[in-house]
């Protein structure tokens, strides 16, 4: 499927209009339908439309979307990798899969201070204090997605206690801590 789009986000708007409703997400390096908490397997999956979008000068900063039919039930919708890291966490054959034939749109956006309302990090800024910088996953106080589904991760700046976007290099960062939510245990008042 050929998309004319210039943005992920507007490729996500196209995308819902033509019928792909449903929001997957990688769950212990297996594809998942987040409203029926089903794995889809990779030999059910056909990727209709693969796209990437690289912002700034080096291409240090990717985005991919993926339009998926799932040929065990009548089920579309998208995948987005809004953080360039499929490839860490899900499986060899299902990442193949998605990534081939993937089409790569730049995205003439150099530099920018920002990302969806969040502060842009560069990796020049994490390097001088890379303490400083944690990787949330699974917040339930993430700020909204534009892309009308929801984040799974997101940066947080410790120093100013707000969330940040995070460019993908320093994402692969093996310094990077990364923060899985864990409830606070409440006590029981009865």
């Amino acid at each position: 499927m050929e998309l004319e789009v210039s943005d992920i986000v507007e490729a996500v708007s196209e995308l819902v209009k033509r019928g792909y409703d449903r929001e997957y997400r990688i769950k212990n390096g297996r594809l998942r339908d987040l409203a029926t908490g089903t794995p889809i397997a990779a030999s059910d999956i056909h990727v209709d439309a693969a796209l990437r979008f690289e912002s700034g000068s080096d291409a240090g900063d990717g985005s991919n979307v993926y339009a998926i039919s799932d040929r065990a039930t009548p089920g579309k919708g998208l995948l987005i990798d809004a953080f360039d890291t499929l490839d860490r966490h899900c499986s060899r054959e299902l990442f193949e899969r998605l990534a081939a034939g993937r089409q790569t749109k730049r995205v003439a956006q150099p530099d920018v201070p920002s990302r969806y309302d969040l502060r842009k990090i560069y990796k020049s800024e994490f390097e001088r204090d890379p303490e400083r910088f944690v990787l949330r996953i699974d917040f339930p106080d993430f700020p909204p997605c534009p892309f009308g589904q929801s984040f799974s991760v997101l940066g947080f700046d410790t120093a100013e206690q707000q969330y940040v976007w995070l460019v993908t290099s320093i994402l692969r960062d093996s310094r990077l801590a990364r923060v899985p939510y864990q409830e606070a245990d409440t006590p029981d008042n009865a």
